[in-house]
C-alpha cells in the first residue's frame, strides 16, 4: 500500500500532461517516396520524374496502407493522388466501412476524417484498396492536421499512465518535483518525437514504457525474488505456453493452403490414410501414429484434415514449450527452468512448425517428454515414472522410426540409475504397449517387427545426391546393407558431410551455402549459448563438478545427430533437439551472469533480441502459401453461403487446393476438369470453383457467372436463369452474390 498512493498520484500527472500536450495543434505533411518510411506500408519503391508531382510518388498496391501517428480526434488527413479517369478507389480509415473515390485522371486531393480507432495501440491506420485491374494508382502526398479541442487516444493515456506509476514509484521518495519533471519530459518527448515527429516514432510510448518498467523490475528484483512463490514459475511457464498459442491463432488462421515447397508436400500421404484400415497398414516410411492422430481429431475440424492437422501443430507447439520447462526442471532451479521456456517460445524454428502441418512437431513433443520424464525417473527410481516414460517414448515411436533411439538411450540411463532392474523394466513395457500397433501391423503384415524402408532415404542420399527424380531407380526394398556394401566409403563420406552439416561447415565447404543446421534451433544469441552451455556443463559433468544428466542429454544429442545424418539431413529434423538446447542455454546464462541483477539485465536483453525471431517463422510460412490459391480459399469463404450450398471444384488433382485445404470440407464434389455441363446439372451444383488456367469453364456465359478474379474463381451455376426444383416446380433458393 505504501507504493499505491505514490503510483496513483504519478499517472493522474502523467495523464494530464498527455491530455494538455494533445491540444496542440498539427500539421505534418509526409513527402511520399521520400520522408515517408515511418507511415507507408505495402506500397511500391519510389518513382520518380511524374509530371504534376512533387519529385518521388509511390504506386498502391493491394496491402498499402498508411500508419499514422495518433495525433488525437477528431483529425483529417488529405492525400494527393493520381489514377486513370473512372478508376475506383476504396479508402478504409482503421475499421469503418470503406469510402470509394473515383479519378479524374489528374492530380487531385481528397480529405478524409479519422475519428475511430479507439482502441489501437499505437496508430491509427488508412487501408488503400485499388480495383483487380492494371491501372496504376499513385500517392504523393499526405498531411495529417488536427486542430484543438482533441480527445486523447486511451492508449495513450495508458502508456503514460503507466510511465507515471513508474516515476511515482521510483522517485517519491526523493522529491516529487523528480516525479514532475519525469512526466513532462516524456509528454515533451512524446510530443517532439510521436505527434509532431516528420518521422514519428509510433513505438515510442509502449518502448518507453516497457524500457522504464524494465529499469523498475531490475531495481526491486532482490526483493521480488525472494517473495515469489516457488509455483508460480510453473503458472507463468503455462502462461507463456498457451500465450504463444494465443498469439500463433491468427497466423493459424491465415495458414489456408499447403505451403510449398517443403514439408507440406508430404502432407497428402498422411491425409490419405482416412480410414481405420488404411491407418493400421504397414508402411515403410510412415508410421501409423500421426495419420491416427489425424483420424482422432478430423470430426472436430468438419472432416478437413488440413484444419485438423492445423490444430495438431498449434496445440503440440504449446505442449513443446511446457514439455521444454518440464526437462529443464530436472536440470535447473525454477527461474531458469522458466528461462527455457521462454527462449522456446522466442524460437522461430518452433513458430514455423508450429503452423506447418505434418509429424516434426508431434514427433517433437513425444521426444521432449519422454526424455524430461526419463530424467525424472532416472533421479528419483520411480517405476510409475518410468513406464510413463516408456510409453511417452513409443508414441514418438508410434510417430516416427527414430522413436527407437529412446528406446536405447532410455534403458541405459535407466539401468544406470539406483532402481536400475526395476526402472528398467517398467521402462520397457511401457514402450512395448505404446507401440505394440505399429510392431503388431508390422509383424502381420511383413513378418518383421520393425518393419522399415527407409534405406532407400539413405540410398537417395549417398548414390543419387537427394535427386528425387531417380527415386525409382531402386526398390523400396532395398537394405541398408547393401546400400552400405556398394561403397562403405561413399556412406561414410555422406554420413559425416551431414554431421558436420549439423554441427557447422567451416573452411571445409568452399561453397556459399555452408550449414549449421543446430544453430537454427534458437536464435541468436541463445543457439551460441547453447552450444557453449553443452560443452561447458558436459566438461563440468564428466568431471563430476555438475549433474551428471548432463552426458546423458550430450549423448542423446550425439546418438540422435548420428542416426538421422546416414541419410540427408532437413533442418525440421532436428527440431527434437530445440528443447534440449534452449535448456543448455538457459543453464549458460545462468551461470555466466549468476548475480540477480546482472542474469536478469541479460535475461531482458536476450529476450529483446529474440522477440523478432516467431514472426520471421510466421513469415516464412505464410509467404509459401501461392498466393492464387490464397485468394480461391479467401474467396470462397467470403461467397459462400453457411450451408445448403453445393460447391463443385473442377481442379487438376496435382494442386491441393480442393483436398487439403481450409475450404476443402466445403467442397461437395470434386470432379476433373473435363466435366461437362450436363454433369455439373446432374450434380445440382451451386457454385463451380474452377481453375481458369485450364480455359473457361464449360457453362453458358461463364463471363456473367463469374465472380472474383485470378486463377482460380466461381462460377454461379444458374445465375441468369433459375432452376427448377423437381416435383414442386418451385425454383432453387440459390444465394446469388454480387459478382
Amino acid at each position: 500500500m505504501h507504493t499505491l498512493n505514490p503510483a496513483l498520484a504519478g499517472a493522474i500527472m502523467a495523464v494530464l500532461v498527455i491530455v494538455i500536450f494533445s491540444q496542440a495543434p498539427v500539421q505534418s505533411t509526409f513527402d511520399i517516396g521520400r520522408n515517408d518510411a515511418a507511415v507507408v506500408q505495402g506500397f511500391s519503391e519510389p518513382e520518380y520524374r511524374m509530371a504534376g508531382a512533387d519529385g518521388a510518388v509511390r504506386q498502391v498496391l493491394p496491402a498499402a496502407a498508411l500508419r499514422l501517428p495518433q495525433v488525437g480526434a477528431p483529425a483529417m488527413v488529405t492525400f494527393r493522388w493520381q489514377a486513370p479517369a473512372g478508376t475506383p478507389l476504396k479508402v478504409q480509415v482503421n475499421d469503418e466501412a470503406p469510402l470509394q473515390v473515383l479519378a479524374r485522371g489528374d492530380w487531385e486531393e481528397h480529405t478524409v476524417s479519422i475519428t475511430s480507432g479507439w482502441t489501437k495501440v499505437v496508430d491509427v491506420v488508412i487501408r488503400f484498396a485499388p480495383p483487380a485491374t492494371d491501372a496504376p494508382i499513385f500517392l504523393d502526398q499526405v498531411t495529417l492536421s488536427a486542430m484543438p479541442p482533441l480527445l486523447p487516444y486511451p492508449a495513450q493515456l495508458g502508456y503514460a499512465a503507466l510511465i507515471g506509476a513508474l516515476a511515482g514509484m521510483m522517485l517519491h521518495q526523493r522529491s516529487w518535483q523528480l516525479v514532475l519533471a519525469a512526466v513532462i519530459g516524456y509528454g515533451l518527448f512524446w510530443l517532439l518525437f510521436y505527434r509532431l515527429s516528420p518521422y514519428p516514432l509510433l513505438y515510442l510510448p509502449p518502448v518507453t514504457a516497457a524500457v522504464i518498467a524494465a529499469g523498475y523490475l531490475v531495481w526491486q528484483w532482490p526483493r521480488l525474488s525472494a517473495s515469489w512463490p516457488r509455483w508460480s514459475l510453473s503458472v507463468l511457464a503455462l502462461a507463456v505456453a498457451l500465450g504463444w498459442m494465443g498469439w500463433l491463432i491468427p497466423a493459424m488462421q491465415a495458414h489456408v493452403t499447403l505451403a510449398r515447397p517443403g514439408v507440406e508436400n508430404d502432407f497428402r500421404v498422411f491425409a490419405t490414410r482416412d480410414t481405420l484400415a488404411t491407418i493400421f497398414q504397414a508402411d515403410g516410411f510412415y508410421n501409423l501414429g500421426y495419420p491416427f492422430l489425424l483420424w482422432l481429431v478430423r470430426p472436430l475440424t468438419n472432416d478437413n484434415p488440413f484444419l485438423a492437422a492445423r490444430l495438431i501443430a498449434l496445440v503440440s507447439g504449446g505442449v513443446l514449450i511446457g514439455a521444454g520447462y518440464l526437462l529443464a526442471s530436472s536440470l535447473l532451479p525454477p527461474a531458469p527452468a522458466m528461462l527455457a521456456a521462454l527462449l522456446l517460445a522466442l524460437s522461430g524454428m518452433v513458430a514455423q512448425y508450429g503452423l506447418l502441418v505434418g509429424s516434426d512437431m508431434p514427433f517433437a513433443v513425444c521426444f521432449t517428454l519422454a526424455v524430461a520424464v526419463t530424467l525424472h525417473a532416472h533421479s528419483r527410481s520411480s517405476r510409475l515414472i518410468a513406464f510413463l516414460a516408456g510409453m511417452l517414448a513409443g508414441a514418438a515411436f508410434l510417430i516416427r522410426h527414430p522413436g527407437l533411439i529412446l528406446l536405447l538411450w532410455g534403458a541405459v540411463i535407466l539401468w544406470l540409475s539406483a532402481g536400475k532392474g526395476a526402472a528398467l523394466s517398467s521402462f520397457v513395457v511401457g514402450f512395448a504397449l505404446v507401440a505394440a500397433p505399429q510392431i503388431v501391423v508390422n509383424t502381420v503384415q511383413t513378418g518383421h517387427p520393425l518393419f522399415n524402408q527407409q534405406a532407400k532415404n539413405i540410398w537417395l542420399a549417398v548414390y543419387a545426391n537427394t535427386d528425387w527424380q531417380r527415386w525409382d531407380e531402386v526398390p523400396n526394398s532395398i537394405s541398408l546393407s547393401e546400400v552400405i556394401g556398394r561403397d562403405p566409403l561413399r556412406f561414410l563420406a555422406n554420413w559425416g558431410r551431414n554431421i558436420v552439416g549439423f554441427l557447422g561447415a567451416g573452411a571445409e565447404d568452399v561453397s556459399e551455402f555452408g550449414r549449421a543446421d543446430q544453430l537454427r534451433l534458437l536464435g541468436w544469441p541463445a543457439n551460441w549459448l547453447a552450444i557453449g552451455g553443452l560443452a561447458a556443463a558436459g566438461w563440468l559433468a564428466w568431471h563430476k563438478q555438475a549433474d551428471q544428466r548432463w552426458l546423458a542429454l550430450l549423448a542423446l544429442i550425439g546418438m540422435y545427430v548420428a542416426v538421422i545424418a546416414t541419410a540427408f539431413i532437413l533442418p525440421r529434423f532436428f527440431l527434437p533437439l530445440a528443447p534440449l538446447y534452449a535448456v543448455a542455454a538457459a543453464w549458460a546464462l545462468a551461470r555466466l551472469w549468476a548475480k540477480q541483477r546482472a542474469g536478469l539485465v541479460a535475461t531482458l536483453a536476450v529476450i529483446v533480441i529474440l522477440l523478432p525471431g516467431p514472426a520471421n517463422g510466421v513469415r516464412t510460412v505464410l509467404a509459401a502459401q501461392p498466393a492464387d490459391e490464397v485468394a480461391a480459399v479467401e474467396l470462397v469463404q467470403r461467397t459462400m453461403p453457411a450451408i445448403g450450398a453445393n460447391l463443385v471444384a473442377a481442379i487438376p488433382d496435382r494442386l491441393p487446393l480442393a483436398k487439403y485445404s481450409a475450404i476443402a470440407h466445403l467442397i461437395s464434389r470434386r470432379v476433373p476438369v473435363t466435366v461437362t455441363y450436363a454433369e455439373l446439372q446432374a450434380l445440382r451444383t451451386d457454385y463451380l470453383l474452377w481453375d481458369n488456367a485450364q480455359g473457361p469453364p464449360p457453362i453458358p456465359q461463364p463471363e456473367a457467372a463469374r465472380i472474383g478474379t485470378g486463377r482460380f474463381t466461381l462460377y454461379a451455376m444458374y445465375a441468369s436463369t433459375p432452376a427448377v426444383n423437381e416435383g414442386t416446380s418451385r425454383p432453387w433458393n440459390i444465394r446469388q452474390p454480387n459478382p
